[in-house]
């Protein structure tokens, strides 16, 4: 079946150099990131080079070059398997712009060049179902490409290849067209226009004549109109929901794909924000049945802002969207290249077969939400989650509106894991933990984590014996535990504590340490003023 394998980009709105993503099969392709990171730029390339339009005729506006300036160059490549051009396989299909004019060429697998004909590119289609969801353009015939004029295309052909189906329906279209001249105003409407055209087209070379018809003899399918119905009764595109208009059009395009599939042809389905207007048990729903597109033969390709699309197991097909300096970039790892980073970085058992079972099993919605953050704090727990950036607000640093995530692990045993995953994607990350030894009295789990953060043997033991807030780059240690440190730090931090278990009685550590922190008039801390310059620094260095 005819797929995309890899596309590269370059010049292209935000991108700058050659920007390149490989397109794995069998899984969704999931672009997620922060916003403005340049994700809609990504697959608007796929969409210029797979889509609708014609691609020769493209003449890009301004802001459409990099850095708005018209005199560069751009270029979109994809790689392709299972394209051919009169019989020979296309390798690559390839898109430029430069001196104000577009190409649009693929390369062969004998190495010759050629100008792509409309049977090559109809073998490789993309439907893009964008934010604005246009599924009433996708449904409908504006187009020869629109995914409904393929499909009628494909019907009518059936059709017309037995005569005798042919001619049979050709008459039951003229008997329904005679119930429509049985309505008066009709009949007179049209022979008064016919008169009309025929008068104003006297003086022309030949004669013009025009009717109304119940079917187009050239697509007798194009008389057939997708309409939803609910209740029995069929409704308009207007009424249905937004959720309901994406489920719409991603079940037409799979079947479209399924009915078609076997001849080779396949289909790009490129989604913008498929989560939008669908309740988090929604979410996941769609995201499962994109798992089972792919896994029978539709390409999907979607941006996301949800955790709920990414799926740890096929990591190789989760690309991370950044901007640095200004131009978007892109990390994607395979199985094989994350294993081998966390070997380098403190976990010798690494394997690549088993890697990615082990970070999907233990990951949670708010560990996978850290890939759509500038930086991220990995804390040990919901302590730390609830009240640091509380406190740190005190301090002039709100995380969220800095694109700061602060993640609990569960425990101080999967810090350095989590630390491993988010830095192999080049993701700025901070480890804060405590030194109470309840779940950690042999000192390996911390170890662990100053281990992968390049911190030495010798240095480790001094970590891990303070009783007091130290802080340093990349990581901080705070004490014998959270509640402790501030205790010491801050003066009123014990007496409110007393008084939230007067007002609430008594509560977990959680709830304890947000009411304290909520309630705090006094954070002049020196060390704590220089966590919060460290966070700072993080959350800059994204």
């Amino acid at each position: 079946m005819a797929r995309l394998t890899y596309l590269e980009v370059s010049g292209y709105r935000s991108i700058d150099g050659d920007l390149c993503v490989r397109v794995p099969p069998g899984k969704p392709l999931v672009i997620v990131g922060e916003n403005n990171a340049g994700k809609s730029n990504i697959i608007r390339a796929i969409d210029l080079l797979l889509g609708d339009r014609w691609p020769g005729s493209w003449a890009p506006e301004d802001h459409e070059f990099y850095g708005r300036d018209p005199s560069g160059a751009i270029r979109i490549c994809g790689d392709v398997d299972g394209v051919a051009w009169n019989r020979t396989g296309v390798e690559r299909i390839v898109l430029t712009n430069s001196a104000g004019r577009s190409e649009i060429n693929i390369e062969l697998e004998d190495g010759s060049q050629r100008w792509p004909n409309n049977e090559t590119r109809a073998q490789l289609p993309c439907v893009l179902i964008n934010a604005d969801r246009r599924l009433s353009y996708q449904l409908s015939y504006a187009s020869q490409w629109t995914m409904l004029s393929k499909l009628m295309h494909r019907f009518h052909k059936a059709l017309t290849a037995d005569p005798d189906r042919r001619d049979a329906l050709k008459a039951h279209f003229d008997a329904l067209h005679e119930i429509f001249d049985g309505v008066p105003e009709f009949s007179v409407f049209v022979e008064r226009l016919q008169d009309e055209v025929g008068q104003l087209g006297g003086n022309m070379p030949y004669g013009l004549e025009i009717d109304f018809s119940a079917y187009d003899p050239s697509n007798f399918f194009r008389a057939l109109r997708v309409t939803p119905k609910l209740d029995g009764e069929h409704r308009s595109y207007d009424e249905l929901g937004t959720g309901q208009e994406q489920i719409l059009a991603l079940g037409f395009a799979y079947a479209y794909a399924a009915a078609f599939g076997a001849t080779g042809e396949g289909l790009v389905l490129v989604i913008e924000e498929p989560e939008a207007h669908l309740h988090p048990l929604a979410q996941d729903w769609l995201a499962s049945q994109l798992h089972r597109f792919t896994a029978e033969g539709v390409q999907v390709i979607v941006t996301t802002h949800s955790p709920a699309f990414i799926d740890l197991r096929n990591l190789d097909a989760l690309v991370l969207v950044r901007k640095v300096a200004g131009a978007t970039c892109v990390s994607q790892l395979t199985a094989a290249e994350l294993a081998d980073y966390c070997r380098n970085h403190g976990a010798p058992k690494a394997m690549a077969d088993s890697i990615l079972e082990h970070y999907d099993i233990n990951s949670t919605p708010a560990l996978r939400a850290g890939f759509f953050a500038r930086a991220v704090i990995l804390v040990e727990g919901a302590t730390e989650e609830f009240a640091l950036p509380v406190l740190l607000r005190h301090l002039g640093l709100d995380l969220v509106g800095t694109g700061v995530a602060c993640i609990p692990v569960g425990g101080k045993g999967n810090l350095a894991k989590w630390w491993r995953l988010f830095t192999a994607f080049e993701i700025p990350t901070y480890v804060i933990f405590d030194n109470d030894t309840s779940d950690d009295g042999s000192g390996a789990k911390r170890c662990d984590v100053l281990c992968a953060l390049g911190i030495g043997t010798e240095e480790q033991s001094a970590y891990l014996e303070t009783t007091e807030l130290v802080v340093r780059p990349g990581f901080s240690v705070m004490g014998v535990d959270f509640e402790a440190t501030l205790r010491g730090l801050l003066p009123e931090y014990a007496a409110l504590e007393v008084e939230c278990a007067d007002v609430n009685g008594q509560m977990g550590k959680p709830f304890v340490a947000r009411w304290v922190a909520e309630r705090l008039t006094d954070v002049d801390s020196e060390r704590l003023a220089e966590l919060a310059g460290r966070l700072r620094e993080i959350a800059a260095a994204s």
